[in-house]
Parts: C-alpha cells; sequence; structure tokens
C-alpha cells in the first residue's frame, strides 16, 4: 500500500496585500477580520500601522476609523499588539 501526502500550499502573499483596496474600506466586516487576525504577519502590521501617519481601514484585525474616540482606542489596540510580539519602539498615542 502507498500513501502519498501532499504539503499544504505555502501562502507567499497575504490577503491585505492581494486585494488592499478591500481592507482600507472594510469597516467592521467580520470576513476580514477573521482573515486578518489568522494573518502569521499581524504582529508586525500593528507595528507598522503604529508608524504610518493617518492610518485607517482594517489593520491587524482592528478597524481604525479616520478620527475620533475610537480611532485613539483602535491605535491602542494596534500599540497593545505590537507590544505583545515584542515591538516596544513605539510612539506614544494622546
Amino acid at each position: 500500500m502507498n500513501v502519498t501526502w501532499d504539503p499544504p500550499p505555502i501562502q507567499t502573499a497575504t490577503p491585505c496585500t492581494a486585494d488592499p483596496d478591500r481592507w482600507a474600506g472594510g469597516g467592521n466586516d467580520p470576513t476580514l477580520k477573521a482573515l486578518c487576525r489568522g494573518c502569521p504577519r499581524r504582529w508586525l502590521c500593528a507595528k507598522d500601522a503604529l508608524h504610518t501617519p493617518g492610518i485607517e481601514g482594517l489593520v491587524a484585525g482592528v478597524h481604525v476609523p479616520k478620527e475620533g474616540r475610537t480611532r485613539t482606542f483602535a491605535l491602542r489596540q494596534l500599540q497593545s499588539l505590537a507590544a505583545y510580539a515584542g515591538y516596544a519602539d513605539q510612539p506614544v498615542i494622546p
């Protein structure tokens, strides 16, 4: 009896790089959040977003609105994700 095993395909591009416009206007779409939260680059994405001025949209599974208190809360969530992954060089969020 012969048994063959096919390894799972290696994902070279993250879903957000394949269709970035979908994430920019993603809002609170649960499907996009699930894809983001399962991405191996999530922690680095959170760190990069903190250093990108004017970031908005769905980033690292967190919806970042254009303005308001919810924006500050979302940026703090991103800061927490980046810190959890060991990225300590983060800007101060007022």
